[in-house]
Parts: structure tokens; C-alpha cells; sequence
């Protein structure tokens, strides 16, 4: 097996076999209420931010002459694509719990709508480059230093995330190739591009993660309690908080000389590539990496 950091192959897969119809409970996680809800919030936004990215990828697919390049752009799509449909399909669990998905499906609607009218096509892709970034970065976290968020985790849910972050791993260099060699976009409009985004990540997040924690019944007290612990579970300054195990992937960013295939433990990746080869299921894939993950630990 090898943990090589050099490019990928991108294959789009449809993992059927994960059913969210029921039978998750509430707080997945392990019974963790703010880091469930986290990942549950943060699954709200994917379906409309995959259709933006694909958006802002197609219009500069004209430029790219070499077949190679070309296909990897097709792939990226399909993988952005189904990504969005498996989203969906889970988002669908919260609404029959009573989040207002189709609330904040318009909301996300109208803020990437924005976005594309306010901005060129270079800086559609620039935000673009710089959100698959931070995703990228996330995937490293969950598959590798960040691993142990899902410990006693539903496991069609952690299928889920360790699916997705597999493919992010595997497209991560897509946006940022055609930035860098098609767009031509230099190093501060990027960095002040990814400042941006960071913010807006989390203006986005955030306010739906408090309307689920209302809907799930909680008292403001509560809440405050649920936040305080939360947040330092994101935030603190040593291993094991989600941002710290993170960081190192993506302050990379901030390189001059930056290349998205320079950064990134491909260990546990290998291992669910290989797997779901052997299986063409996502859950035996998902299971042989986080035993990767648990032996490293």
C-alpha cells in the first residue's frame, strides 16, 4: 500500500448500498449533540455549494485542449454531482425531523445565486478553488489525524463522510490547476479569497446549526451549554480539536508556492481505495481505513 503523495485517479462512485430512511439516531455521533448536529449542518450546505462549484468549473472547460484534462474535469462533476444527490438524500432525514431544509435550501439558493452574478468567472472559480480547499483539508482531518469524531458513530453516516472525503482527497487539485494554469489567478486575490470563504463558511454554518439545535427542542440555556462545549471541541489549541488537527493542511494554502499534492497523510485513503475495489461497497471501504486509522492511533 502505498501513502506516496502524488495525484490520484478520479472515479466517480454511486454507494446505493447507504439507506438514511431510518434508523440513525438523532445524535450519531456517538450521542454527541454538537458535533452530530455540526456534520448535519454543515451536510445542509453541499447539495446547492456542489451545484456552484460545477458551475464555476464548466466555464472554463473550452480552455482545456488536453483529453486528459478534460476527462478529469468530467469526473470532478460526476463526483461533485453525486455528492450532492447523496446529501440530498440524507437532508432528507433532517426534514422529517422537523429542520426546515426547504427553508434553508433557498437561503443557500440565493447566496451562491449572488455570487455568481457579483463576481467574474475567474473569481466564481477562485472561490471555488479555495472551498475545495477547506474541504480537502477536512478530508485529510477525517481520514487521518481527525479520525476519532466518528468513533461510535452511526455507520452509514461515517460511510458517508469517509466516501466523500475519499473523493475530495482525490479531485482536490482540480479547481486550483485550472485557477493556476487556465485562469491565471495570482497569490493575493486567492489568499484574500480564502479569507473570505473561511468567514463565510462559518456565517453559514453556524446559523443553521442553532436552528437545528431549536428544533431538536433545546432551551436557550441548554444551547449556550451545547455551543460552549462545542466550540472548544472545534477550536482548541492541541490534538484532537477539529481546527488544530486541521490547520496544518490548510495554512498550506498561504504558500507562495503552494501545490495541493504536497500536503496530506494518504495512508487510510489508499486503504478505502483498495478496499472498495475488492467490495464495491463504501461501508467494508470505510470500515478497513477507520481500522487503519485505529491502528495508527
Amino acid at each position: 500500500m502505498s501513502n506516496a503523495l502524488a495525484r490520484r485517479k478520479l472515479v466517480p462512485r454511486h454507494p446505493r448500498e447507504l439507506d438514511f430512511a431510518e434508523g440513525i439516531p438523532v445524535n450519531w455521533a456517538n450521542g454527541d449533540v454538537f458535533r452530530s448536529r455540526f456534520f448535519d449542518a454543515f451536510s445542509t450546505t453541499l447539495p446547492e455549494g456542489e451545484k456552484f462549484f460545477i458551475v464555476s468549473l464548466r466555464q472554463f472547460k473550452d480552455r482545456l485542449q488536453d483529453p486528459a484534462l478534460q476527462q478529469e474535469l468530467k469526473d470532478f462533476i460526476r463526483q461533485e454531482g453525486l455528492h450532492g444527490i447523496l446529501h440530498n438524500a440524507y437532508n432528507n432525514r433532517l426534514g422529517r425531523q422537523g429542520v426546515d431544509i426547504e427553508l434553508i435550501t433557498e437561503v443557500l439558493r440565493k447566496f451562491f445565486a449572488a455570487h455568481t452574478k457579483i463576481l467574474s468567472p475567474r473569481m466564481q472559480l477562485t472561490l471555488t478553488a479555495c472551498a475545495e480547499h477547506l474541504t480537502a483539508s477536512m478530508a485529510h482531518a477525517i481520514l487521518g489525524r481527525s479520525s476519532h469524531l466518528f468513533d461510535g458513530a452511526d455507520e452509514r453516516v461515517r460511510a458517508l463522510y469517509f466516501w466523500h472525503a475519499a473523493e475530495e482527497i482525490e479531485h482536490k487539485s482540480v479547481a486550483f490547476d485550472l485557477l493556476k494554469n487556465q485562469a491565471k489567478v495570482g497569490y493575493i486575490p486567492r489568499v484574500l479569497m480564502m479569507a473570505y470563504i473561511s468567514i463565510v463558511f462559518h456565517a453559514l454554518v453556524f446559523p443553521i446549526l442553532e436552528h437545528v439545535l431549536r428544533n431538536d427542542g433545546y432551551t436557550a440555556r441548554e444551547r449556550i451549554g451545547l455551543w460552549g462545549k462545542g466550540l472548544w471541541w472545534m477550536f482548541k489549541p492541541r490534538r484532537g480539536g477539529f481546527y488544530f488537527d486541521l490547520m496544518g493542511h490548510y495554512l498550506s494554502w498561504f504558500k507562495p508556492g503552494f501545490e495541493p499534492w504536497s500536503h496530506g497523510d494518504l495512508e487510510a485513503y489508499d486503504r478505502w481505495i483498495e478496499t472498495y475495489a475488492e467490495s464495491g461497497d463504501v461501508r467494508p471501504a470505510t470500515e478497513a481505513a477507520y481500522a487503519v486509522l485505529g491502528k495508527a492511533a
